[in-house]
């Protein structure tokens, strides 16, 4: 169950992304109920294109595999790569839909070097929004520090760094195949959540989505058509619902649905290769 619970942390993510993407920027109720990959008027894209969240996992999985190790610089340097040439961007060429504070935290990468971030006051879910390669990272290594070193490339926050060690206690315990008790229950009103982008308030977002459902495919429509921030909330909600479920509990559509999947699928199974996470016989 291992690999298929890592696969389903990553495929939860992009999935998560792109099925929030058409309606993020919206009221919680500013916006048509969507169940299904629907077109992006946002940036006039069709159904399936995935934003800033997936593609950031996508260069910290990418570096992990050329360089066969952890390596934080060249984590940065394909964040850089990303930004400055639209590496691994569903958009040709082109980062698309990058937040205020990754993008300067990206560029002071690209001219200084500089690989902490950020300041305390900025406390969005960018760290979160992409935390899954780097979760499984290191925990293969057995190297809390690695999550919140690749948090401060971009949000050098002690909050965010608190985020994300409750976002990996969920992980933990979902890897584990226990079910995570953290969160809001399902009894939150969902006029109640904050959907602005906060780190604290998207975590809080998504495990509202998971406490509340009894499957992936009815966790993540909830998550989503929370709207606000709903592509990060998506991606996040698909993180903890895709390790909890596996990789088999998310509808073969909505894979199928995302631009170039089977390139997309070849790329988390070299990285799932890379951690040596092997498949249950």
């Amino acid at each position: 169950m291992e690999r298929d619970r890592a696969k389903g942390m990553l495929w939860g993510l992009i999935v998560g992304d792109a099925f929030g993407s058409p309606i993020q920027f919206t009221t919680m109720n500013g916006h048509p109920w969507i169940t299904e990959m629907v077109e992006c008027p946002v940036f006039n894209l069709p159904p399936g294109y995935w934003t800033d969240d997936s593609s950031m996992a996508m260069c910290v999985m990418d570096s992990f595999i050329r360089q066969g190790k952890y390596d934080l610089r060249d984590i940065g340097l394909t964040f850089v790569k990303w930004l400055n040439e639209g590496y691994l961007s569903s958009i040709d060429g082109q980062a698309f839909d990058v937040g205020a504070a990754t993008h300067n935290s990206v560029l002071a990468i690209h001219l200084s070097g500089s690989l902490v971030n950020g300041h305390e006051e900025q406390q969005g879910n960018g760290s979160i929004m992409r935390f899954a390669p780097g979760y499984l990272i290191a925990r293969k290594l057995g190297n809390e520090k690695i999550i919140h070193e690749i948090s401060d490339l971009t949000h050098a926050s002690e909050v965010v760094r608190k985020v994300c060690d409750d976002f990996a206690a969920v992980l933990d315990e979902h890897m584990a195949g226990k079910r995570t008790q953290f969160g809001p229950g399902k009894g939150l009103p969902r006029e109640r959540l904050d959907t602005s982008g906060w780190a604290v308030s998207t975590l809080q977002a998504a495990l509202w989505a998971f406490n509340s459902t009894e499957s992936f495919e009815d966790g993540l429509i909830a998550a989503v058509n929370l709207g606000g921030d709903a592509d990060s909330i998506g991606a996040v909600f698909g993180q903890i619902a895709g390790t909890f479920y596996g990789f088999g509990a998310i509808p073969e559509r909505w894979v199928k649905a995302v631009k170039t999947w089977d390139v997309v699928d070849a790329l988390v199974e070299r990285f799932l290769d890379a951690l040596e996470l092997k498949t249950d016989n």
